[in-house]
């Protein structure tokens, strides 16, 4: 079973991600993934980090062009105003997502086009949905990966979007969801 979050901008879907995440190491489950939280400057987003869940290791996903030049960073892909960093957030997102085998739940913040236009984090993330076959998501409200919905389909999933009404609730339920998963 597969808990997707989306919704828009700034509602909350991290922050949910964030409680699940750790009502569920209360509970003792084994998780494994990455996340990509935005990185501020003087309250100007200047960039996304990818940060392994299990190590707290981070490299640069993505820069602002003119941050990425600043900073002598390059990639050859553009989004918008971005440049992915790949060697960098391949580094940290293939490793975040090697060693599966003893893993409960896969947890993954989030699935939008930065971390999906690189072709081999991509292919490992459908690889490891397929291996952990349980875990959170959080994806881009125009999430439409084909490959990667097949191998959600196939275990199953529950799509919730994240409003104002209903943020402070789903903590509790997707982890209810997922802990009856791991039972079941």
């Amino acid at each position: 079973m597969y808990v997707l979050l989306t919704g828009r901008p700034g509602i909350g879907k991290t922050t949910v991600f964030m409680k699940v995440l750790s009502k569920l190491k209360e509970k003792g489950v084994r998780i494994a993934g990455f996340m990509c939280p935005e990185v501020r400057e003087n309250r100007v987003r200047v960039g996304f980090k990818i940060v392994d869940i299990r190590t707290g290791k981070w490299a640069w996903l993505a820069l602002r062009l003119d941050k990425a030049v600043e900073m002598g960073k390059s990639g050859s892909l553009r989004i918008g105003k971005y440049v992915v960093i790949e060697d960098e957030a391949l580094s940290v997102g293939l490793k975040a997502l090697e060693g599966l085998s003893g893993v409960d739940v896969l947890a993954i913040d989030e699935l939008g086009p930065m971390e999906l236009s690189i072709e081999v984090l991509r292919r490992r993330i459908g690889e490891a949905i397929s291996e952990v076959r349980r875990g959170i998501l959080v994806v881009h409200r125009s999430f439409r990966d084909q490959l990667l919905w097949a191998v959600i389909k196939k275990h199953g999933y529950k799509l919730y979007q994240v409003t104002l009404s209903n943020r402070d609730s789903l903590p509790s339920i997707v982890t209810e969801i997922l802990l009856s998963s791991l039972s079941g």
